[in-house]
């Protein structure tokens, strides 16, 4: 998702190694992900993708999209609803994301609450996304109180339990206080037949490439994602996760 936010976070937050693993390899051939089967395909995109065709997507072969809300405090993705409206219209199981920018942890309750109330009028059925992934000069302990601090205050003002996203490096390296993995992990890492996912030792989600091409989607490549289970939220209605 790195290269998917505005060119304002580009030139103010280097990323120095917070990148998915192996991004120049080639993705995993089918053989490699034969042992995938159950898996689900899924896409999540942003403003960068500019306007989908979420019939076209939907026809496809996609099950699951989530969609960029926000970044940080303030900024609300410019196709957001429109990607919401249609994907949902058009059958996806559907999520939001958020890019999150804290340096603190007051600045992580903060976002938190932007981000619950920007989803709040919408029927979300995936759980709710930390996309924390550029730290600027924070130290791992930083790292680790302030995604614990919003992952918290986000399941408080959802009601749902949130999932964190994060590449292979920092989900084993950066991501270590394991209180982290009571929240499902989508990990990314390509040119991988299986990511490393650290304290998790599994995902419900795994980015295997960040350069797909989609009927329906032609304004940008579109980071493709293969669904296991534990995003889809329990509701009232009896729905089951899977």
């Amino acid at each position: 998702m790195l290269r998917r936010i505005f060119p304002y976070f580009l030139s103010q937050h280097p990323f120095c190694s917070h990148t998915a693993t192996n991004q120049d390899a080639t993705r995993p051939t089918q053989s490699e992900l034969s042992h995938m089967a159950r898996e689900r395909n899924a896409i999540d995109v942003s403003e960068w993708q500019g306007r989908i065709n979420w019939e076209r997507v939907s026809r496809s072969g996609i099950h699951y999209t989530y969609i960029r809300a926000c970044v940080g405090s303030s900024y609300v993705d410019d196709q957001f609803r429109r990607n919401y409206r249609e994907a949902h219209r058009h059958g996806l199981h559907t999520g939001f994301y958020h890019y999150v920018t804290a340096r603190s942890v007051e600045q992580a309750r903060r976002q938190a609450r932007f981000f619950a109330r920007t989803i709040a009028p919408y029927h979300y059925d995936l759980r709710p996304v930390l996309d924390f992934e550029s730290f600027g000069r924070l130290n791992k302990e930083e790292i680790n109180r302030i995604s614990l601090t919003y992952l918290r205050e986000l399941e408080h003002y959802t009601h749902h339990r949130p999932a964190i996203y994060s590449d292979s490096n920092n989900a084993v390296n950066t991501f270590t206080d394991r209180q982290l993995t009571r929240y499902p992990l989508w990990v990314a890492a390509y040119g991988v037949q299986r990511p490393e996912t650290g304290n998790w030792g599994s995902y419900s989600m795994w980015q295997y490439a960040d350069d797909g091409r989609i009927p329906g989607i032609r304004d940008d490549s579109v980071d493709l994602d293969h669904y296991r289970r534990g995003l889809l939220i329990r509701r009232q209605s009896g729905r089951r996760e899977i």
